[in-house]
């Protein structure tokens, strides 16, 4: 892969150095894993610097810790990088989960509580629940306001909330893969082809296990990606077995092979899900290193979200008392 010579982000890419320095090792995740309780697992965080200092977090707080520490990292972006916008394809998905939120709730004659709505976000969670109320679309991004439109018209019809998943990821990748190109990054590209591509294979194997007819699965496909949707569709005829090895040629043979021995053993696709994360902490490790360009920022924002997940994954385990080798079977590779 090329690497890249624009200058404009070695402050930021300075910055995030150092930063990078206080990420959380396989040691550390150790330690939480392995303390007594829910809090001395929390105190590891603590002394990693996780959150806002001055704040007191307690164990019931840990959500919040974690949405604020995610948004710690964007805000550092924001100012510092010459352009904003260039990172409004890693923020939109929390756009496109608000609308669903706010969607649904409507629907079902729900308030939206505060706790389900993410940030950061290019429209402000009660911003968008204001618009969404007054059916006012012009102060959404344009494929999200076909979107949410699109959505309504379709639950108005179908009374099915499933409809405005279908819609909504759809757009959220279509969207995602728009402003992406507009970046000229090749790293960017594989990235988010990736990541269309990984959903896809999802969507496939899901299918199959609640052995849903062609038709369904056609539904769920995302234009964009590495492959055409006739390659799912000739997938989905296929046995477990043999859909690996019609990948033998692509770069998700290796996954594909462990995630279809682990879905045959336990009937969930928690197993691909995890092999998805860890091919991804791969391609991120690819740019760690530069010295120039957007890659290694892009790299770390999301090394910063897997990490979270794990901190997720342990402190869920924890305050549920779950054995300590089932939460490290569930652990991520880790970015550092």
């Amino acid at each position: 892969m090329k690497e890249s010579t624009d200058t404009r982000y070695v402050y930021t890419i300075s910055r995030i150095r150092v930063i990078e320095q206080k990420m959380l090792s396989p040691a550390m995740l150790e330690r939480m894993i392995e303390a007594g309780t829910p809090e001395e697992a929390l105190k590891v965080l603590h002394d990693a610097g996780y959150g806002y200092a001055g704040e007191g977090y307690s164990v019931g707080d840990y959500e919040r810790l974690l949405s604020e520490e995610q948004e710690k990292v964007y805000r550092l972006l924001m100012e510092t990088v010459p352009d904003t916008r260039e990172f409004d394809f890693l923020i939109i998905k929390n756009d496109y989960h608000n609308l669903k939120v706010c969607l649904k709730a409507e629907f079902s004659d729900q308030a939206v509580e505060d706790a389900y709505l993410l940030s950061p976000s290019l429209v402000p969670g009660k911003q968008l629940m204001d618009l969404l109320r007054e059916r006012n679309f012009s102060g959404l991004p344009a494929p999200m306001a076909e979107s949410a439109a699109e959505s309504i018209e379709a639950f108005t019809k179908m009374q099915d909330p499933q409809v405005i998943d279908l819609i909504l990821d759809k757009a959220h990748y279509g969207h995602m893969l728009m402003l992406s190109d507009g970046l000229g990054s090749e790293f960017v590209s594989k990235l988010v082809n990736a990541l269309v591509d990984l959903t896809n294979l999802k969507m496939l194997l899901r299918a199959k296990l609640i052995k849903k007819p062609r038709g369904f699965l056609e539904s769920l496909l995302i234009e964009g990606g590495s492959f055409d949707k006739e390659f799912y569709h000739k997938l989905f005829e296929l046995g477990y077995d043999q859909i690996a090895s019609a990948c033998v040629d692509t770069e998700y043979y290796r996954l594909l092979t462990e995630s279809i021995n682990a879905l045959k053993l336990s009937g969930s696709l928690a197993g691909f899900e995890k092999l998805c994360d860890n091919y991804l902490v791969d391609v991120l490790k690819t740019v760690k290193y530069a010295i120039f360009g957007i890659e290694p920022l892009v790299a770390y924002y999301l090394a910063k979200e897997l990490e979270i997940k794990n901190v997720r994954i342990i402190m869920v385990g924890k305050i549920n008392g779950l054995a300590q080798y089932a939460i490290r079977e569930r652990l991520r590779e880790t970015y550092v």
